[in-house]
């Protein structure tokens, strides 16, 4: 499709994307004239994508995280491709019936675009609740069960842990995201989930190939080698509720916990939901390893658009929230959350409820892209003004 002589503000109906909320030296861009335009290529400059990298490397960046299913890399555009998520998405993971280790070319190439174009993160959930799961067997991992002996559990844990590592470095991804579902998850077996020495092992076998421990040059890694930098850690799921995190795993090298606050549409639900993390990490928080703030600037809640995808259910209220209790032992701590986000996102890819910001594309995400940058803009300002 093409058409002559499209005029178009660079901004918003041709950019379409709301993190220039966040960015007011963007703001002021001449409308740009294109002759045979090709409406199904991008027609955004090396100048814009290098602006939107810099821009996701911005310390402190409150993050849009989506898990993605339906993907097949195809087509440039659509549910289907990464490459149709709105720009400013942040984290993209892996999430799906489809192969999560064994990538088809166009899968590959469409997450190797928004890597190194527009400098999305993508990672890989997996459910993890036994040792050995989606990764090749070794015959360590045999005859575990529910142990909880550290000379058969030790062994096994550490190679499974680097297994992940391998795998996701081999397939490219960013990094991992851990869905922790001890209570609601279901099945039987799952003792990574259920066994609380497997478990808390589990957390530090991770954390020396993802996240902040992984480049501690503090740390002794006991004869495992280098970590590739950079490699995100998000658990996800039973985090401050349900089975909850153990007070005793090294969750402070985690980057991100992702809160499945399906349905939450008050400040008062999302209180109590931030609340049980900071409860979760307390003993860290009280030993001066971590701050409440540095919690909550972590902590990413999400809505769930299988089920809520037709109202958008709680995810704007998400996208605005602050942490700000005025009673309790929270009292004095104003912060934004981490981030926001949409378990399946493509049910949000065409709404048939107009347009949005110039695009009729993920209606309710590009609400909450705007929500989230323009209230981490604005404070940013108020703090620099004084």
């Amino acid at each position: 499709m093409k058409r002559k002589i499209l005029k178009i503000s660079f901004l918003f109906a041709l950019a379409g994307c709301a993190f220039f909320i966040g960015c007011s030296n963007w703001t002021e861009v001449e409308p740009i004239a294109f002759n045979d335009v090709d409406l199904n290529a991008t027609n955004k400059t090396d100048d814009y994508y290098a602006a939107l990298r810099e821009w996701k490397n911005t310390p402190g960046l409150p993050q849009t995280f989506v898990w993605f299913d339906n993907w097949t890399g195809v087509s440039p555009t659509g549910e289907n491709s990464l490459r149709g998520l709105p720009d400013s998405v942040t984290i993209a993971s892996n999430w799906g019936g489809h192969p999560k280790f064994d990538l088809s070319p166009e899968r590959k190439a469409d997450m190797k675009y928004v890597q190194e174009v527009k400098g999305t993160k993508v990672v890989v959930t997996l459910f993890s609740a036994k040792i050995g799961d989606d990764v090749p067997h070794q015959n360590v991992f045999d005859g575990v069960d529910n142990s909880s002996d550290p000379a058969v559990i030790g062994p096994a844990i550490r190679a499974y842990a680097e297994a992940i590592y391998d795998q996701v470095v081999a397939s490219g991804y960013d990094g991992y995201d851990w869905d922790y579902e001890p209570l609601g998850g279901g099945g039987t077996g799952n003792y990574l989930w259920t066994n609380k020495a497997q478990r808390t092992l589990f957390v530090e076998e991770l954390s020396y190939w993802f996240g902040k421990g992984a480049q501690d040059p503090n740390r002794d890694r006991g004869g495992r080698k280098p970590a590739q930098p950079g490699l995100l850690f998000l658990i996800d799921g039973e985090i401050g509720i349900r089975g909850r995190m153990d007070k005793n795993w090294l969750s402070y090298y985690v980057d991100y916990f992702v809160l499945q606050a399906y349905g939450s549409t008050t400040d008062r639900s999302l209180n109590t939901r931030v609340a049980g993390v900071i409860t979760d990490m307390s003993d860290w928080i009280g030993a001066g390893i971590i701050t409440k703030e540095e919690v909550v600037s972590r902590t990413i809640l999400t809505e769930n658009f299988e089920s809520y995808a037709g109202t958008g259910g709680g995810v704007l209220t998400q996208s605005k929230f602050i942490y700000k209790p005025a009673t309790g032992t929270d009292e004095g701590v104003d912060q934004q959350i981490g981030g926001f986000g949409l378990y399946r996102v493509g049910f949000d890819y065409n709404q048939g409820k107009g347009d949005y910001n110039g695009s009729p594309e993920y209606y309710y995400l590009r609400q909450g892209i705007t929500n989230i940058y323009q209230i981490y803009n604005e404070r940013k300002n108020a703090v620099a003004s004084e």
